[in-house]
């Protein structure tokens, strides 16, 4: 190989964050709960949103917009590529309405028969389960 075919160097690396891509269309570290104190706060004192297949709990943020946590355990759904699949689907539906929602915390609990439902059930049920924890959170 000559040095011409060579790849150069950092041809591999991560795009740098000024890319193509606009902010609303990323996950960033800002807009998720990160720790065990912020997941305790919304749960002992959040509202519960139900569906058929899903629960959010929502509480008032104090970051002063919407983050969202996620708490999918084994005991409901059983396969971890259903889990993720779950989660997935969360947090692209928070994403995509996240300029929409009030500053809300958000913990997204799955009930059992949610690694059942097919994709367009479970973004339809995440879809209306963050308006409706949206009205909510915005009428207390």
């Amino acid at each position: 190989m000559t040095s011409a075919t060579l790849p150069e160097a950092g041809a591999h690396s991560r795009p740098d964050d000024g890319g193509s891509e606009s902010l609303d269309s990323r996950f960033p570290r800002s807009v998720r709960l990160l720790t065990g104190r912020d997941y305790q706060a919304v749960m002992r004192g959040g509202m519960r949103v139900h569906t058929a297949n899903l629960m959010l709990v929502v509480s008032a943020s104090p970051a002063g917009h919407a983050r969202l946590g996620l708490a999918v355990s084994r005991r409901r759904v059983r396969l971890a590529h259903e889990r993720n699949r779950i989660k997935r689907v969360a947090r692209e539906e928070f994403r995509l309405s996240r300029a929409e929602l009030a500053p809300m915390d958000v913990v997204v609990l799955a009930k059992p028969g949610a690694d059942e439902l097919p994709m367009e059930d479970l973004h339809r049920q995440m879809r209306h389960a963050l308006k409706k924890a949206s009205r909510k959170c915005a009428q207390s």
